[in-house]
């Protein structure tokens, strides 16, 4: 069974405020983009417990663990819908964001001065909302050093692989 991620489009037009449906910023198509890249991105922090299919429909990692059973709940914990919007609209804002960053400017003669940077600071606050929103509720991946493996060491004393203690 799959979960085709357009049924989270209408909850992820709520996060951004998107809303009406006469004037939408963002395409269907750039939203669903997003929560496919929401999951790919999440798949570290989640140990890849969610994968894409081909159609870019999300199905469970037989190896993953989940709380839930799939018959009850469906493909996707409940817990897990939020946290897939979130990181949907940190991407698509971080990208909006980008995407303008030529349009802030600032600037005054002696008479007239203009200034819309505040609308730049106001939608970095945005980005960091989602940011802690979603750190509050996911533990973010760590970078670790790989763990030591021991394997045997001939020549040393009481060694078994040593030459003459089995011979």
């Amino acid at each position: 069974m799959a979960f085709d991620l357009t049924t989270l489009i209408p909850m992820l037009r709520l996060r951004i405020g998107d809303m009406n449906p006469l004037s939408y910023r963002y395409t269907d198509d750039w939203l669903e983009v997003s929560l496919q890249a929401s999951v790919e991105i999440l798949g570290r922090w989640w140990n890849y417990k969610y994968l894409l299919d081909s159609n870019n429909d999300v199905y469970r990692n037989p190896n993953g663990y989940f709380i839930f059973d799939e018959d009850t709940y469906g493909v996707i914990e409940p817990s897990d819908k939020q946290a897939i919007v979130l990181m949907a609209a940190y991407v698509i804002l971080e990208g909006s964001l980008e995407n303008s960053a030529w349009d802030f400017v600032s600037w005054k003669d002696a008479e007239i001065s203009f200034s819309n940077l505040e609308s730049s600071r106001a939608r970095n606050d945005t980005l960091k909302r989602l940011w802690d929103e979603l750190t509050s509720t996911l533990r973010v991946p760590q970078k670790k050093l790989a763990r030591a493996l021991k394997g045997s060491l001939p020549g040393y004393l009481n060694n078994p692989y040593e030459r003459g203690d089995n011979y």
